[in-house]
């Protein structure tokens, strides 16, 4: 009898793991899943202002493109 309470007592171990591991992954793929659904609407938003205003997108990006080409060549 105590060798089956011993077995017992390890799956219980394995299932509470099982039961940690299942839920840290739920919650690392929501975060993930949120992550890209918010990306995918800026760059949704992106398009839409893109197509509504193209020549003050265009200007606006040459702008950023160029602040991010200073400051990186500066971090680095």
């Amino acid at each position: 009898m105590e060798e089956l309470k011993k077995i017992n007592a390890k799956i219980d171990k394995q299932q509470i793991g099982k039961l940690i591991g299942v839920v840290l992954c739920t919650f690392c793929s929501a975060g993930l899943l949120a992550s890209y659904s918010y990306q995918k609407g800026i760059t949704a938003c992106q398009k839409a202002i893109a197509k509504f205003y193209p020549d003050e997108y265009a200007s606006l990006t040459a702008k950023v493109l160029e602040t991010f080409e200073r400051e990186g060549a500066t971090k680095f």
